[in-house]
């Protein structure tokens, strides 16, 4: 499932500082983090994210995932006539807590 900006899956922690990188998490509705990841899956919201904020993502369903990314790129331009919307590029997530402590 393709991510929109009608998806109150990605939530902003923290008060808003655009100084400063910015956390957010995403609860992703793919089987793989990797779709996640994947150039241009955030562009819905390229408008809100900045390069260097962090995302923190978890898939949904099973197998549990869960993710840390940086934003790479954002090629958003509202300067321009007209407004460009803008491409996110995320560097390669790092892959967290990825097994189940059962002892």
């Amino acid at each position: 499932m393709a991510f929109s900006t009608y998806n109150a899956q990605l939530n902003r922690l923290g008060p808003v500082n655009d100084n400063c990188p910015t956390i957010w998490v995403y609860k992703a509705t793919e089987s793989t983090l990797s779709t996640v990841a994947a150039s241009g899956y955030f562009n819905a919201v390229a408008n809100k994210l900045k390069v260097g904020d962090l995302l923190y993502f978890t898939t949904a369903a099973s197998p549990w995932l869960a993710g840390l990314a940086v934003v790479k790129s954002n090629t958003r331009n509202i300067t321009s006539v007209p407004p460009v919307s803008g491409v996110v590029d995320l560097f390669n997530f790092t892959a967290i807590n990825t097994t189940i402590n059962s002892g």
